[in-house]
C-alpha cells in the first residue's frame, strides 16, 4: 500500500488547519508539520487532528535535543490519543547549529543520540517502567500512566546519509528522507535498509520508505520556479555529504559541483542558472500535474511507499544552517501569496490520483 503525504511549513495555524482539510478532503494520506523556526509542531498537529478525521497526522521532524524523551513521551501520547491513533512521529537529529545555538544542547555522535533516544521513547510509549542508562541520553524510572492505545504511533526516522538510513532499518518503523533522487532511493536507501533490518533479524514488509521532495505543482513556470530549491540540496554538504551523493546517483555530480563552487565564490546567479529543467526534475517534483503523478509513480516503482510533496515557494531558497551560503548572499524576498497559492495547486492537482 502507498501514501500520498503533504508537508506544511512556515503558516499560521489557522492556515494549517484549512490546507489539512482540504487535502484530507482531496485523498492526501498523511500530514507531515515540522519544527525548525516556524512554529513547533505538536500544537499545530492538534490543531489539525481535531479538524480532520482519516488523514494521519505526521509531526516530522522534530530534532531529538529538543525535548527530553520523557517530555517527547508525554506529547505524543497524549496527540496519539487526542487523533484518534492517526500520530506519526517523525524524529530527526537537524542541523548542529539548531543544537548548540537554540537548544543550549551539545551536538554529538548523532547516529548512537538517534538510537538511545528511540529506544527510551519506545520504552515509555509501551507502557513499560522505563530505566536506560546511554552515553547522551538517561532516564530513571519513568512510567507513563495513560491508558494504552491498541497500536503504538509509528516512530519515523529522517535519515539521509547510509549510516542513519541503516539505523531506520534496525530500530525505527519508517524512513523520512529528503531530496532522494530514484537512483539514491533504488541504489543507496534501499540496501542500506536492509542491512539495518537484517542486524535486528526483522523483515521490512511493514516498513514505510518514505521520500520527501520539494514541490511545486500545477505551474507553468515550475521548473524556473524550482530552481532555488536545487541550489540549497546541492549545496547543504556540511549538513549532510549524502545530498551530494543523491545528486551524483542521479548523473549530476558535476552540475552540483559547478553549483557549490559558484555559490562558494558569490556567485548564486549564475548557480541558479546552472540548474536544469532535467536536474530539477531529478531532485524535485514540479510541473503539470501528470507529470507530477509520472514522477510520484516512478518512487512507488522503486520501493519507496509514501511520498511526501512539501509545497515550496516560487524563487525560494535560503540557509538550511549557519555558513550555508556566503554572509553577503542576497536571498529573495518570501512570496507568501505565491506560497499559499503553490499549496493550493498541489492539492488541486492531486486530488484525482489515484
Amino acid at each position: 500500500m502507498t501514501t500520498l503525504g503533504i508537508l506544511l511549513e512556515g503558516l499560521p495555524a489557522n492556515l494549517t488547519v484549512t490546507y489539512a482539510q482540504q487535502a484530507e478532503a482531496a485523498g492526501f494520506g498523511r500530514l507531515w508539520l515540522p519544527e525548525i523556526i516556524f512554529t513547533d509542531a505538536i500544537v499545530p498537529a492538534t490543531a489539525a487532528a481535531l479538524a480532520t478525521e482519516q488523514i494521519e497526522i505526521g509531526f516530522g521532524v522534530v530534532g531529538i535535543w529538543s525535548r527530553s524523551p520523557v517530555t517527547m513521551a508525554l506529547e505524543t501520547a497524549t496527540l496519539h490519543a487526542v487523533s484518534n491513533e492517526r500520530l506519526v512521529i517523525g524524529l530527526g537529529t537537524q542541523a548542529r547549529g539548531y543544537v548548540n545555538n537554540w537548544h543550549d544542547r551539545t551536538y554529538e555522535r548523532p547516529v548512537r543520540a538517534m538510537r538511545e533516544f528511540i529506544t527510551i521513547l519506545k520504552g515509555i510509549l509501551s507502557g513499560e517502567a522505563t530505566t536506560f542508562q546511554g552515553e547522551i541520553f538517561r532516564i530513571q524510572q519513568f512510567q507513563l500512566m495513560a491508558m494504552p492505545p491498541e497500536k503504538r504511533a509509528p516512530i519515523h526516522m529522517a535519515a539521509i546519509g547510509p549510516q542513519m538510513i541503516q539505523l531506520a532499518g534496525e530500530i525505527a518503523d519508517g524512513l523520512l528522507g529528503y531530496a532522494y533522487s530514484v537512483e539514491y532511493l533504488r541504489d543507496v536507501v534501499l540496501p542500506n535498509l536492509a542491512i539495518g533490518a537484517e542486524r535486528s533479524g526483522r523483515s521490512l514488509d511493514n516498513f514505510d520508505i518514505g521520500v520527501g521532495l520539494p514541490a511545486i505543482v500545477g505551474s507553468d513556470h515550475a521548473y524556473e520556479q524550482i530552481t532555488g530549491q536545487v541550489v540549497m540540496f546541492a549545496t547543504a554538504v556540511d549538513s549532510s555529504p549524502a545530498y551530494a551523493a543523491s545528486f551524483e546517483a542521479a548523473g549530476f555530480g558535476p552540475q552540483a559541483q559547478e553549483i557549490r563552487d559558484r555559490v562558494a565564490a558569490g556567485d548564486v546567479t549564475g548557480a541558479l542558472d546552472t540548474v536544469t529543467h532535467e536536474m530539477a526534475d531529478a531532485l524535485t517534483i514540479a510541473g503539470t500535474g501528470d507529470h507530477a503523478r509520472e514522477r510520484i509513480d516512478q518512487y512507488f516503482k522503486a520501493g519507496a511507499t509514501s511520498v511526501v510533496l512539501n509545497p515550496s515557494a516560487p524563487g525560494a531558497f535560503y540557509p538550511l544552517y549557519e555558513g550555508h551560503f556566503p554572509a553577503d548572499t542576497a536571498f529573495p524576498e518570501f512570496d507568501f501569496p505565491g506560497y499559499l497559492g503553490v499549496i493550493e495547486g498541489t492539492i488541486s492537482a492531486m486530488e484525482t490520483m489515484p
